[in-house]
Order: C-alpha cells, then sequence, then structure tokens
C-alpha cells in the first residue's frame, strides 16, 4: 500500500464513526440526555466531547450545563443507555471487514486508537468478527490531551518499531486529523452521515474515502 510515495506497513483505526457506524447512536443518547433535562443539545457538543473518553465527558457536561448530577451520575445514565446498543446492533462502516482481510493478506500492522470504553468495544468488535483482526487496541483515556495531541499515534508507531510516515492513520473527525498530520503520518479520512465537517475534513486529509472500498485502490 503507498500513499504520498510512501510504503505503508501500518494503519491506526479510529472506530466510533471510522470502523464502526455508531455515531448515530451517541447522538441519540445526547439528544435524549438534554431532552429529559428540558434542554436543547448545542450543536457543537458532539464534536466537543468526541474523543474525551466518557468519564472526561461527563465532568466537562455537568461543569459546562451546571448540572445537578456528579459526573459518576451522568456516566452511569450514558453507560446504561449505550451497552445495549453496542453489544446487539452497532454494526460495521461499509466494507470495514472486507478491508481488514485485505490488510491482513497484505501483512499490514493494524491497530485501534479509541476513546470509546472497552466494555463497549470488545463485545461490539467479537460479534462483528473483526476483534482479532487488531495487533494494539490503544485507549484515549490514557492521554489527557486525548487526540489533540498527536502522542497516542506516537506511542503506537514507537511500540511497533514503525515511522509515522510509513503509517495511516484513519480518523472521521478534524481534531485527530490535524493531530496525527502535524505527528507526520499519512492520514485518511472517512466519511460520516453525521458529521457537519466534511469540506473541513477534505482540506486536511491526505485521502479521503466515502467507504473502506475507495482504499483498495492504494493497494499494490
Amino acid at each position: 500500500m503507498k500513499i504520498n510515495n510512501n510504503e505503508i506497513k501500518m494503519i491506526i483505526f479510529d472506530l466510533d464513526g471510522t470502523l464502526l457506524d455508531s455515531l448515530k447512536i451517541w447522538k441519540d443518547v445526547d439528544i435524549n440526555f438534554f431532552a429529559k433535562r428540558n434542554l436543547e443539545m448545542p450543536s457543537d457538543y458532539g464534536q466537543k466531547i468526541a474523543h474525551m473518553g466518557l468519564e472526561k465527558a461527563s465532568q466537562y457536561t455537568k461543569e459546562r450545563f451546571n448540572l445537578p448530577e456528579s459526573p459518576e451520575d451522568i456516566l452511569k445514565e450514558w453507560e446504561d443507555a449505550v451497552y445495549f446498543e453496542y453489544a446487539n446492533n452497532v454494526v460495521l462502516k461499509d466494507y470495514a471487514k472486507e478491508f481488514l482481510e485485505i490488510c491482513k493478506a497484505n501483512k499490514l500492522i493494524c491497530s485501534i486508537a479509541t476513546a470509546s470504553q472497552e466494555s463497549c468495544y470488545v463485545p461490539c468488535l467479537k460479534r462483528n468478527l473483526i476483534y482479532d483482526y487488531f495487533d494494539n487496541i490503544i485507549n484515549v483515556l490514557n492521554y489527557p490531551e486525548g487526540k489533540n495531541s498527536p502522542q497516542i499515534y506516537l506511542d503506537i508507531a514507537q511500540k511497533n518499531a514503525i515511522a509515522p510516515n510509513q503509517i495511516l492513520v484513519i480518523e472521521d473527525i478534524v481534531t485527530a486529523l490535524n493531530s496525527a498530520k502535524k505527528g507526520g503520518f499519512n492520514v485518511c479520512a472517512i466519511y460520516d452521515e453525521t458529521s457537519s465537517e466534511e469540506d473541513a475534513k477534505r482540506m486536511i486529509c491526505d485521502v479521503y474515502i466515502r467507504s473502506f472500498k475507495d482504499l483498495v485502490k492504494y493497494m499494490d
């Protein structure tokens, strides 16, 4: 696989909105959360919390909206709402599994960098039969700056002894794409119907795809 004349040895995938067609579920959870409190969800809310992880997002939500509930209570409400969906209903983005099979056939290392909780993504990946495709799954919860910094990608690169210019990072959020680009990685933006950032994503990325089928042409 070649991007920008670089031989790609590894791909780092985001999960929600990238491999998993899950953002509609999160949006519904957020809308219902605010509706229960007779509040309107701000247009920037989803993007603000997208890569925080649930614990940081619950603290942010309490502080921003001055809610009486504790962050722990907010977190529990979200968890109850999403766990069942991940375990039973969340599906893959179009052609995701087929693309992973092609990656393995071409001996590309596949890793995940995600803000999702392990209790959400593990049953979902196993149910969709792709859990064993990944060499590493790294959680943003271990990084104070989340995906506002390239550090999570750099650590994955170092862990696998592969230079950033030989790695493709696939993300669906402008913040994450910018960070990976600053870290010296090749970046691919994937379309998501819930996103309002498609034009900005196109301007940042090296490759823009509507589905994983679009990446096959970059394979040798």
